[in-house]
């Protein structure tokens, strides 16, 4: 999605075969985010090249595809210190499938560490090496922001990162879930936490997806089930935009990532969506 266009709504899905409902709502997006899982805990064991050339066979449709690599073993600073020489290569098909197919591809990677981490330990100059492999090609890195930091600072560590490296190709991934995480752990009002770490125009340059859900009962990280929920109302659903758009997050790619209690129907996802798609249109 190119800076400055309207928001697009992408659901999430996986390999699996779709519901006829989330069948339909993805033949009608232009694009999707699809969730891998680790095979057998083995970081090289995760392949995306067969499914992204299924799904773009599937839905024609589709101009943009993100892959969200297994959330055990992938963050950012494990897989670049650890095998670096994976990261290029799956860069490498991820470019190669852009092209071939012709669609934009993201990687998004969770991260833990601080801007001032990856400064003191190379991995920025690492990152800025892997940038490399996909400049001037339609494949962005996503730094994910999550809620479990080494310290309380008062920034969003994805924003920070890719601010610093400051590459077309890199861009952050806000997860309002994680946000209302943190939030939540470290008793902070909510509205104070957004306005001191997402600055409108910082996240207006530096964002290109949202993932969008609800954490339930000022929650989110203790019980399960109250992670990445469906938000429970239109009016809560529209309080969330709200605070999103007014700091910078309004025209972005939307991805419902939203927990589900049967998986095989993604009732709760296909809500949200439909929910999303009124308040966009009456914003």
């Amino acid at each position: 999605m190119k800076e400055g266009e309207n928001m697009r709504i992408y659901p999430k899905i996986t390999a699996q075969k779709n519901s006829e409902e989330m069948d339909k709502i993805v033949k009608e997006s232009e694009g999707i985010e699809i969730q891998y899982f680790d095979e057998n805990g083995i970081m090289s064991e995760f392949n995306f090249e067969d499914t992204i050339r299924m799904r773009k066979q599937q839905y024609p449709n589709l101009k943009e595809i993100t892959v969200h690599p297994p959330l055990s073993n992938y963050n950012l600073e494990m897989v670049v210190c650890k095998d670096i020489k994976l990261v290029e290569e799956q860069l490498k098909k991820l470019v190669q499938l852009s092209e071939e197919l012709n669609i934009e591809t993201n990687m998004i990677f969770h991260t833990y560490w601080t801007k001032n981490q990856y400064i003191a330990t190379g991995l920025a100059n690492k990152l800025k090496e892997l940038l490399k492999i996909i400049e001037n090609k339609p494949v962005t890195i996503l730094i994910e922001n999550i809620y479990m930091i080494l310290d309380e600072k008062q920034e969003c560590s994805a924003i920070e990162i890719v601010k610093y490296i400051d590459h077309p190709n890199l861009r952050a991934c806000i997860d309002t879930t994680h946000v209302h995480c943190k939030a939540n752990i470290y008793k902070k009002d909510f509205d104070e936490l957004v306005n001191q770490e997402f600055e409108p125009a910082t996240c207006e340059k530096y964002v290109k997806q949202v993932h969008f859900a609800s954490a339930l009962n000022n929650d989110g990280y203790i019980e399960k089930r109250t992670h990445g929920r469906m938000h429970e109302s239109i009016e809560e659903l529209a309080k969330e935009y709200e605070w999103l758009k007014n700091h910078g997050m309004g025209e972005k790619n939307y991805i419902t990532e939203v927990s589900e209690d049967d998986y095989s129907t993604r009732v709760d996802q296909i809500e949200e969506i439909k929910m999303l798609k009124e308040v966009y249109e009456h914003k």
